[in-house]
């Protein structure tokens, strides 16, 4: 229902203004009517009864709010489904918005789509963790709710859409569920020697698998161009990761023979469907094979990374090397002192695999 000025009077305060009619439950109603550099500014502030306001509070209320709205922070019936996609038209298209957007849709949309952003305050943000929890959701899903309401709120304060992000101090603790590696160096080397003979004929699935002892996830390996790899100098670059940022490795010799037998025109995708073109979504049957041909129960792409850094930690290899093998943004604290260089640590670790590699074909 549109404001109408008639139906207030002004207190002895300016630009703030009190209904002339009172209503049994929620008393008297206040009312922000002020012109801030020539544009008018409306804003309900609260009841005298349902909000306990007295002239005075209300008052201070008005008065933070103009502070504001003369620091950029103007008072906005934006909604957040409006702000999702103000967000995501600012931001590239990766692979992981893909899945952001998927858990706004799946667990935000509905709770709180439909309100201003302004309105939306943690205990709001809280109760769809609760409600997810009482879903029996697990924590890393509840965490995939911050990780897409937080940058959003984060978006909207640096675009002075709001002046604070209600998701900031809501956090929520995973059970770790890392995969010990006591033997790293023997796994490794049981790995990839298994990839190489089990896929001796195929050099498609040999690559792709052994992607996996390069540190990188599941997601570059899949979405890894041919246009990114460079035969000529040895390195090749990871266009879409998790942290939103370009990568450079270094290209291990030991890929190198495996991707030049791939029957392929060299365009777009190195492992895209052989059927379809696009890219492959499921390796499952192939990774079924691996394991069996192998004998490790437990063998995916990601814990071949596990693998990958336990090998090279039983081998000297320094913290700040694996955070960039792995492609880490923020190795922890390590960062207040060193910045990481994917590059160079690449370089690093693949020179430790060779001397363990050589010292294995010595044996």
């Amino acid at each position: 229902m549109a404001i109408d000025l008639k139906d207030f009077k002004l207190t002895k305060y300016p630009n703030l203004y009190k209904s002339k009619k009172e209503t049994p439950r929620r008393g008297y109603k206040y009312l922000m009517w002020a012109k801030v550099e020539g544009k008018l500014y409306k804003k309900i502030l609260g009841y005298s009864k349902k909000d306990n306001l007295t002239d005075y509070q209300a008052n201070s209320k008005l008065e933070k709010l103009l502070s504001d709205i003369r620091d950029g922070y103007a008072p906005t019936k934006l909604k957040l489904d409006k702000l999702h996609d103000l967000y995501f038209d600012a931001e590239k298209s990766t692979d992981w918005n893909t899945k952001k957007k998927s858990y706004y849709r799946l667990y935000i949309q509905k709770p709180l789509g439909n309100k201003t952003i302004e309105s939306i305050k943690e205990m709001h943000i809280k109760r769809v963790i609760i409600g997810m929890d009482k879903q029996n959701l697990s924590p890393r899903t509840q965490k995939g709710v911050l990780e897409v309401l937080k940058p959003m709120f984060e978006f909207a304060t640096k675009n002075r859409l709001l002046k604070e992000n209600p998701a900031q101090n809501i956090n929520i603790t995973i059970p770790s569920q890392k995969k010990v590696v006591t033997n790293g160096t023997e796994l490794f080397k049981k790995i990839f020697m298994g990839i190489n003979e089990y896929y001796a004929e195929e050099p498609f699935y040999r690559a792709l698998f052994l992607f996996g002892f390069t540190g990188r996830r599941k997601s570059e390996i899949l979405n890894l161009k041919w246009e990114n790899i460079d035969f000529t100098n040895g390195y090749y670059w990871i266009e879409e990761t998790k942290n939103n940022d370009k990568q450079k490795y270094e290209l291990p010799h030991y890929l190198i023979p495996a991707l030049q037998a791939i029957q392929d025109n060299r365009v777009g995708l190195v492992f895209k469907s052989p059927i379809t073109g696009k890219k492959i979504i499921n390796i499952d049957r192939q990774m079924r094979q691996l394991k069996k041909f192998i004998g490790i129960d437990t063998l995916t792409l990601h814990y071949m990374r596990n693998i990958l850094v336990s090998m090279l930690a039983e081998n000297s290899t320094e913290a700040i090397t694996l955070s960039g093998i792995l492609g880490h943004k923020d190795p922890n604290t390590i960062t207040k002192y060193l910045s990481i260089n994917h590059h160079e640590s690449s370089k690093k670790g693949l020179e430790k695999i060779g001397t363990i590699l050589d010292a294995e074909v010595m044996s």
